[in-house]
């Protein structure tokens, strides 16, 4: 029997597997795992009724079950590399009528500009929502659940299975596609990296965690910008790291 219908929650994909920087999601940052630091952000955003862990069916993702059950967070398995049927798998079996699409790569995602954005899609009856001219990793996506499923039944290109709202914000004129401006300290500064997909990006995770430690402050994402904003070695850091773009994948 499915899970009662909630109005907003957070789909959390989450794999060992990983291209650049294998098993980094139970990296450690400070006293939790990078996988850690995403859910107590998800859990400190406003409207968040509930978490759904999204891993795959591959053995090496048994861990992550067993870590969704030791914090009683609900976890569904589904197919390594189409994400987007993960993320349908998560909704049949907990229905909600809009979700986060967040994943275990950003320890410092902002709960105030999430909820921003979660606010917006329910306000505005949108399908997507998404944030500009904030970091990477600072930020997730929202979408109604009626756009996933309709993503996941017409989507064939690998790209659009992977990353799983590329069908629908591709395509603003079939789709309600709304943007919104992070808070002053957060925009503007897209230069900055506060995604993992590499060791780099990790050694800045774990000097700003360090450094924030060192002056008695909180690990999250207004004081790593404030560090980040002064001191252009800790800039330097991931500074050269390259993303990858889904749109030539």
């Amino acid at each position: 029997m499915s899970a009662p219908t909630v109005t907003l929650q957070a789909i959390l994909q989450a794999r060992v597997a990983s291209t650049r920087l294998p098993g980094k999601i139970f990296e450690p940052i400070g006293d939790k795992p990078l996988l850690g630091w995403v859910i107590e952000r998800l859990r400190r955003t406003p409207g968040i009724e509930r978490i759904v862990i999204a891993t795959s069916t591959n053995p090496a993702d048994a861990r992550v079950v067993s870590y969704a059950r030791a914090l009683g967070i609900p976890c569904v398995t589904g197919p390594e590399e189409d994400v987007l049927r993960r993320f349908v798998i998560a909704l049949d079996e907990y229905p909600a009528a809009a979700a986060v699409r967040a994943t275990a790569d950003n320890p410092l995602l902002d709960p105030e500009t999430l909820g921003m954005m979660t606010t917006e899609l329910i306000r505005e009856k949108a399908d997507w929502v998404g944030a500009g001219g904030a970091p990477l990793g600072s930020v997730a996506e929202v979408a109604s659940a009626a756009a996933l499923r309709l993503a996941d039944a017409e989507a064939v290109e690998p790209r659009f299975r992977e990353h799983v709202t590329t069908f629908i914000h591709s395509q603003p004129e079939r789709f309600k596609v709304r943007m919104v401006t992070p808070p002053d300290w957060l925009a503007g500064r897209a230069a900055y990296r506060l995604t993992v997909d590499t060791r780099e990006d990790l050694a800045l995770m774990r000097a700003l965690y360090a450094k924030l430690a060192a002056m008695g402050q909180n690990f999250n994402s207004r004081a790593a910008v404030a560090l980040l904003d002064k001191d252009p070695d800790l800039r330097a850091m991931n500074g050269s790291v390259v993303q990858k773009n889904w749109r030539n994948e």
